[in-house]
């Protein structure tokens, strides 16, 4: 499921953004401790067994291959920032977009209980239908591209059991000569549309009406192909490859090159590492850890994005938006249909421009914006009125009583 964090940082605070390093459910630590613990244990052997289990021979030919692969460990030779940088804006954008081409059944739901009169049983089994041949269209879709909602329905058959689908609909699927007949419930909703179109039962404008609606289920089955095309045509595997090596590769290399030799063995060398310049060993890989940290967990961002139809933390929720999609939309058509709350007078017409704000909210200054909008507005308007006009001699003056009821209910006058 996503995990949402945007209501603990209701402010710009640093200590509110310190407070989410703290957190575990799909943060940097979780995405990097497996790999930084291993890292750590070799790197770990690797000091132990040059300082403890080799001979001075040893040691110097263990120093030699560090300082050879050293010269390896900078950005010219594994340009990582440039690597990743492209490869984390690639698939963020990439995922967004995947994000944006999943539509809902909720904008077609109030069009539908809008446009269509009437509650009558056939009315509402056409409407309800139109909204589960929506919902049936992103369950069939996302059964063929995501691993996750494919291991809850795998088959047609458990679409049945859910009611997605029924028998008899599924036995029109399979008698077409079609790989993908995802398309088919979509031209079904159409049908029903133009079947209450011929009924007399779309309200007045009916062709701009059933246009409007073929318009929107175009959009919505269009959206979901268009995410099928993002999952069966990936980034191209070669370059999700070199991303990966290159990362892996350079801790791989560092396991070696950034090893602490002993100051007192090595002069001059060839070795990045401060002990050996400043005469300190200091046992532990503290800027390496750091820099692991980083470039690790900047790959693991990609690589948790790279499949939001997955079953990572922060994949999309495909069941819950299947299911949310088909009860919302029912509730829509449906339960909510012809129901409307009684109407009065708003509030607002005693205060004029400003809102009816509460004491509180006015002394912590939130009435500050819309007072200050208003003297802006009376400003404007009493410049336009004094403005001379060519018409000006033509214009009726408002009489007393309508200016009057006007300020007594503190409304701008209009002229």
């Amino acid at each position: 499921m996503t995990i949402k964090y945007a209501d603990d940082v209701p402010k710009s605070n640093t200590w509110q953004y310190f407070k989410l390093l703290f957190r575990w459910k799909a943060s940097l630590w979780q995405a990097i401790w497996g790999e930084l613990l291993l890292w750590l244990i070799i790197y770990t052997l690797l000091s132990l067994l040059y300082r403890l289990a080799l001979s001075d021979d040893q040691k110097t030919t263990f120093e030699k291959v560090v300082q050879f692969w050293a010269q390896y460990t900078g950005n010219d030779f594994v340009p990582l920032t440039f690597i990743l940088g492209f490869f984390v804006s690639l698939v963020v954008g990439r995922w967004w977009d995947m994000l944006m081409c999943i539509g809902d059944t909720e904008t077609v739901a109030t069009l539908l209980a809008s446009y269509i009169e009437g509650n009558d049983e056939d009315i509402m089994i056409l409407k309800r239908n139109v909204i589960r041949y929506m919902v049936l269209t992103k369950a069939m879709v996302f059964q063929d591209i995501s691993g996750a909602f494919r291991k809850r329905y795998p088959d047609m058959e458990a679409l049945i059991k859910a009611g997605f689908i029924n028998e008899t609909e599924l036995q029109m699927m399979k008698s077409l000569p079609t790989s993908n007949p995802s398309w088919m419930p979509i031209y079904w909703a159409m049908t029903l549309i133009k079947e209450a179109k011929r009924n007399g039962r779309v309200e007045c404008d009916s062709d701009s009406y059933v246009i409007d609606l073929y318009e929107k289920l175009r959009d919505y089955k269009g959206g979901l192909g268009k995410l099928g095309k993002f999952m069966n045509i990936p980034i191209p595997l070669a370059y999700t490859q070199v991303v990966f090596v290159a990362v892996r590769l350079y801790f791989s290399i560092a396991l070696l090159a950034n090893q602490y030799l002993d100051p007192d063995r090595v002069k001059n060398a060839a070795t990045s590492d401060v002990n050996v310049q400043f005469g300190v060993d200091l046992y532990f890989p503290f800027a390496t850890v750091i820099q692991f940290i980083f470039y690790v967990g900047w790959a693991k961002v990609a690589e948790s994005l790279f499949n939001p139809l997955g079953g990572d933390d922060d994949d999309f929720e495909v069941e819950a938006m299947v299911t949310g999609n088909l009860q919302s939309g029912l509730m829509i058509v449906d339960a909510a249909y012809d129901k409307m709350p009684d109407q009065f007078r708003d509030p607002f017409l005693s205060t004029g421009i400003d809102a009816p704000f509460a004491p509180e909210q006015q002394k912590s200054g939130f009435g500050a914006p819309i007072t200050a909008f208003k003297r802006r507005a009376n400003k404007i308007q009493s410049s336009i009125i004094s403005m001379p006009s060519k018409s000006s001699a033509k214009r009726p003056l408002p009489q007393p009583e309508i200016v009057s009821e006007l300020e007594d209910h503190h409304i701008p006058r209009k002229y």
